[in-house]
C-alpha cells in the first residue's frame, strides 16, 4: 500500500513531465513555487494551500513547495499510473 505522501507531487516530478505539462497547461502559466518558506507564501506552510492570482495551489512539506491543485491532481494520476 503506498502513502499518500508518495502520490504528492514534487518539483522534481513537474521536471519529469515538464514536456507534457506545457502542452496540457501552457507554458506562460506559473505551475508552481519552490522553497517557499523562505518567502511571503510561507503562510502557506500553516494553512496547507493558498490562492494566488485566483489558483489553488497546494504545499507538499517534503520540498517545501506550492503546486497548483489541478497539476497536482495530474501528476498523481501520471504516477499511479507508472506504478
Amino acid at each position: 500500500m503506498t502513502n499518500k505522501g508518495d502520490q504528492m507531487a514534487t518539483i522534481e516530478d513537474l521536471r519529469k513531465y515538464q514536456t507534457e505539462l506545457k502542452a496540457k497547461f501552457g507554458s506562460d502559466t506559473n505551475v508552481a513555487y519552490a522553497n517557499i518558506s523562505q518567502t511571503q507564501l510561507s503562510v502557506a506552510r500553516h494553512y496547507g494551500s493558498a490562492n494566488i492570482q485566483g489558483k489553488h495551489y497546494l504545499y507538499n512539506p517534503v520540498d517545501d513547495s506550492l503546486i497548483r491543485e489541478d497539476v497536482a491532481k495530474w501528476v498523481a494520476k501520471r504516477k499511479k499510473r507508472k506504478e
